[in-house]
């Protein structure tokens, strides 16, 4: 199942540097092909760091994944046909394809909801699981704990550390 997964991280960043070289070159739509152009560039950027660390190997990813990569292919289509140069496919097309790109960006925003969602859901199970192994005594103790929360923001997304002191 891992390698499904990583073959979608795999897709995801191929059309993601394609979106990219696109976008740079269109002669509509700029604007918005700028936004889907940067929304991609952060998402294969933190799909590249959670496939070095090995936290893409989860089954619960791969539906969001595959439904992520669809999405793209789509916007790739979208930004490609903003390349047009002949001006009168310009002018009959500008609107259209405008709308089309708005709903495209939301629904990339849409599917990284969803894959969130999958990997908080992930999370949740894995420390479920490891709460269960964890030897707990018969009568349970009331301590208090101590700790320090820190919140970064980095371009991507936010971090969030948490130190028990």
């Amino acid at each position: 199942m891992a390698d499904l997964t990583l073959g979608s991280v795999e897709k995801i960043v191929q059309i993601g540097l394609a979106i990219k070289e696109a976008a740079d070159t269109v002669q509509q739509n700029k604007e918005e092909c700028l936004e889907i152009k940067k929304r991609v560039v952060r998402i294969t950027a933190i799909l590249k760091q959670l496939e070095e660390k090995k936290m893409m190997d989860d089954p619960m990813l791969k539906d969001p994944l595959q439904d992520l990569e669809e999405t793209l292919r789509h916007a790739l289509t979208l930004v490609t046909d903003c390349q047009e140069k002949h001006i009168v496919c310009l002018f009959c097309t500008a609107g259209d394809l405008s709308k089309q790109l708005r709903r495209v960006r939301e629904d990339i925003a849409d599917k990284m909801t969803l894959g969130v969602f999958a990997v908080v859901a992930t999370a949740t199970v894995n420390i479920t699981i490891i709460m269960e192994r964890i030897e707990c005594p018969a009568q349970p103790q009331v301590r208090n704990i101590n700790f320090c929360l820190i919140t970064t923001y980095d371009l991507a997304a936010p971090v969030f550390l948490i130190f028990l002191l």
